[in-house]
């Protein structure tokens, strides 16, 4: 986790304002919803054991895709403690 963090700290703060000061305005705001549309068409958690080859990998993900949604959206309904929490504020 450790390596992980370096790495996501030395993306942020060397190597995306560096790529940010070599292209446009205009092609950084295109990348940006170019990679926004991608992320709703992909996996939301890991799948260490998906197929790597591109069409493969790309069935699989548009398969798995929106069961990952639905236990997203299943993981984020209010369970019992949630409501007793609430009705204690009531």
């Amino acid at each position: 986790m450790d390596n992980l963090h370096h790495h996501i700290e030395h993306e942020k703060n060397e190597d995306m304002p560096r790529l940010e000061g070599l292209i446009s305005r205009q092609e950084s705001e295109t990348i940006a919803r170019s990679f926004q549309r991608t992320k709703g068409i992909v996996p939301t958690r890991s799948h260490p054991a998906a197929p790597t080859e591109f069409y493969a990998e790309s069935i699989v993900g548009l398969l798995t895709m929106p069961i990952d949604r639905m236990r997203d959206w299943l993981r984020d309904l209010p369970d019992e403690k949630d409501v007793q929490n609430a009705k204690a504020r009531m």
